[in-house]
């Protein structure tokens, strides 16, 4: 439900009982206003106490007629105070008196990176309040609990006084989360609004996903399903693998190199199934409990999967219908399926469990899973493709998708080194493997009629591992040729710039900035270009310059 910024009916001011205002809140329902607990918390500590206060706070309901004033408690039970690493920080209260109207704020989990959002808080030198806008920028706190927000520094950012409020996504009106804290430059009190300084433009919220971990009534209340298909979380007590779930964790942790994991899970109640469906709800905000964070040292980080999908008994339209609902951050029944929607917005790190087990494995395959593949290495995604079997035929089909993406890849990193070793020294060279791989690939092909399965599924994996390793490479060297081109013609702009700010200082006649100026520019012109002595010979002549101007603006120095 879109609203108009600042007129949020949910929207609340939470005030102690001598008026002071302490944050802001939104309404649940009728009766339960969400806030953050230092808000509530006596003396509004960041690090407040783990006692539930028993005092009363008021809540001005600012989005209702008559913006009435109610006092209002915690609830018993609802109180998580921030922790010492900074987790928590949530308060449930529930007025005295019932509030006349909704609608109610419109929570919904969502994609959690570069979303714009809209948020109206109360800081002291704005009684009515301020609208501020941000981007989403990723997970990050302890645990990776909250999300992390920037506001572009031209614009009003977050400031105390924001606490509690909603973060609501401005494409779809939805509420992702709430703001908990910010960063303020050489921790300044106060609140500074209307275009000064404003500190760093960084704040924080609570995502919905880590709310509904405490609050878990509230999911019935909230549209769309889980990041974690329930699948996920059926279990018989077997143990996890330990060396499964480890090779899991370190995958989506992003300690290892490749952009797709297969694993073969073998039947459901095997201890390989058992770590992928553990590794899904370890990584869940929502699902995963604080026992879980602190004491399984091989569980992926909170928020490293954004997605888990089983494909058992599902239609391709069905999975490729889940992973474009939660791209959307929209619940089904307001998104209208569409054919590419899975492959344009697609979870930077995912699981596709049982694949062979869907109604059409083949048609799955290729219209869904390997378009995302081909993604996988340019944009450093992260896949986690399942077999209840050892699928022969369908991995061969991904394999071969794969080897095809690595010759593309070691192309355009020849094409790359071609154009950059024209200009910059030390540009770093591809030892390509896509041809020894599709070798390897036909090879694999021929011996599947006459091959034992067993030996055959050993050389599969031992292939799929190479090409992954092969993709990561070529990926990696490309991107270091590209990142020093992107030196290279930085510097140039720099030299320009600073050469440009010279002479309209009255600097273009000073010899010693002259012959800076050129052993710079000789330095990058020259082909092929030291770019370490470039670079250096870049920095010594804009310090030059930032001094004989500051020096002038400063009237004549030391």
């Amino acid at each position: 439900m879109a609203v108009s910024p600042g007129n949020e009916p949910w929207l609340v001011r939470v005030r102690r009982t001598d008026g002071v205002v302490r944050g802001a809140g939104l309404a649940l329902d009728a009766r339960h206003v969400l806030t953050c607990a230092h808000v509530v918390s006596k003396g509004g500590e960041s690090r407040s106490s783990s006692s539930e206060p028993s005092g009363e706070v008021l809540v001005d309901l600012l989005g209702q007629p008559g913006s009435r004033t109610v006092s209002a408690r915690v609830v018993p039970g609802c109180w998580w105070p921030p922790t010492p690493d900074e987790r928590d920080d949530i308060a449930l209260l529930e007025l005295a008196e019932p509030m006349s109207q909704g609608p109610f704020a419109p929570l919904r989990r969502t994609v959690t990176v570069d979303r714009r959002v809209f948020m109206y808080g109360f800081p002291a030198t704005v009684v009515h309040g301020v609208r501020v806008e941000a981007k989403l920028k990723g997970r990050s706190g302890a645990g990776w609990e909250r999300i992390q927000m920037v506001s572009a520094a031209t614009e009003l950012r977050v400031s105390r006084g924001f606490s509690g409020t909603a973060v609501v996504d401005a494409q779809t009106g939805h509420v992702v989360g709430m703001v908990v804290s910010t960063y303020e430059v050489d921790d300044r009190e106060g609140d500074v609004v209307g275009g000064a300084d404003q500190g760093s433009g960084l704040s924080w919220m609570i995502p919905v996903e880590t709310i509904l971990n405490r609050l878990p009534w509230l999911r019935d209340r909230v549209p769309g399903e889980s990041s974690v298909d329930p699948s996920f979380r059926s279990s018989d007590g077997t143990l996890a693998n330990p060396r499964v779930l480890r090779q899991i964790a370190n995958f989506f942790g992003r300690l290892s190199p490749d952009n797709v994991l297969v694993i073969i899970n073998q039947h459901h109640d095997s201890d390989i199934a058992e770590a992928v469906r553990q590794a899904a709800v370890l990584s869940s905000r929502e699902l995963r409990s604080s026992v879980d964070s602190d004491h399984l040292s091989d569980a992926p980080p909170i928020g490293s999967i954004d997605l888990a999908v089983d494909a058992t008994d599902r239609s391709t339209a069905e999975v490729s219908q889940r992973i474009a609902d939660w791209a959307d951050g929209a619940d089904a029944a307001t998104t209208p399926p569409e054919g590419d929607r899975a492959v344009e917005s697609t979870p930077r790190s995912m699981i596709i469990n049982n694949i062979d087990e869907a109604t059409d494995p083949e048609t799955l395959l290729s219209d869904v899973v390997l378009p995302l593949v081909d993604q996988a290495s340019t944009r450093d995604l992260r896949m986690l493709l399942t077999f209840r079997g050892e699928s022969i035929r369908l991995r061969t089909t991904l394999l071969a998708r794969r080897v095809a993406s690595l010759q593309a890849s070691e192309e355009a990193a020849r094409r790359a080194y071609r154009r950059a070793a024209a200009m910059v020294a030390d540009v770093p060279r591809l030892q390509p493997m896509a041809t020894e791989l599709r070798i390897q690939l036909t090879k694999l092909r021929a011996a599947a009629a006459t091959t034992d399965s067993a030996v055959l599924a050993n050389l599969l994996a031992s292939t799929e591992r190479a090409t992954d390793r092969a993709l990561a490479e070529a990926e990696s060297v490309r991107r270091e040729i590209v990142a020093r081109e992107d030196l290279w013609s930085e510097l140039r702009g720099r030299l320009g710039a600073y050469r440009a700010m010279a002479v309209q200082h009255g600097f273009a006649e000073d010899p010693a900035l002259g012959t800076s100026y050129r052993g710079g520019h000789d330095l990058l012109m020259a082909a092929p270009c030291d770019l370490a002595t470039a670079e250096a010979a870049v920095r010594e002549y804009t310090e030059a310059v930032s001094y004989r101007v500051g020096g002038q603006r400063g009237g004549g120095g030391s």
